[in-house]
């Protein structure tokens, strides 16, 4: 954003567009996160994630094994208006925390927040944790346009 305002303030010119932002975010993006790209500027996606179940079990060291169920789809809006399921293939966050991630004001509640690859509409995902848990959520902090984020947090 600096880069094109600068460029148009120092030509008088203040008509910066979307194709030329683009332009730039394209420049300064790996090139496996262009479609992403494409999905959040030139597309309607929208998702229905959310946790089916989960579980964990205290290990010999100490710490914790979690095991988390996940749903995931996706899904886009046509120029006309019909909703499809397409697939989906992108790293989405996982979260483990020590009190609901409504609550979490700093990182000492947060357990485990990390991108896992979700490629199926169910997937299970095994964590080790070293405290115990007790909350399990798929996009925690709402990063995808989720119609029903109810789903996507579970209490152990």
């Amino acid at each position: 954003m600096k880069t094109i305002t600068d460029r148009h303030r120092s030509v008088n010119k203040l008509e910066a567009n979307t194709i030329e932002f683009l332009d730039m975010v394209y420049k300064v993006t790996p090139t496996e996160q262009h479609t992403l790209i494409d999905d959040w500027f030139k597309r309607v996606i929208t998702y229905d994630l959310g946790v089916e179940g989960g579980s964990y079990k205290e290990l010999a060291n100490g710490t914790y094994e979690v095991t988390v169920k996940v749903k995931a789809k996706r899904f886009e809006t046509l120029g006309s208006g019909e909703i499809k399921q397409i697939f989906i293939d992108e790293p989405i966050k996982i979260g483990v925390f020590a009190i609901h991630p409504s609550t979490v004001k700093d990182d000492s509640s947060i357990l485990y927040y990390e991108s896992n690859q979700i490629n199926k509409e169910v997937t299970e995902i095994k964590i080790i944790v070293k405290e115990k848990p007790k909350y399990i959520s798929i996009d925690p902090f709402g990063t995808r346009s989720d119609e029903n984020i109810v789903d996507n947090v579970i209490r152990l």
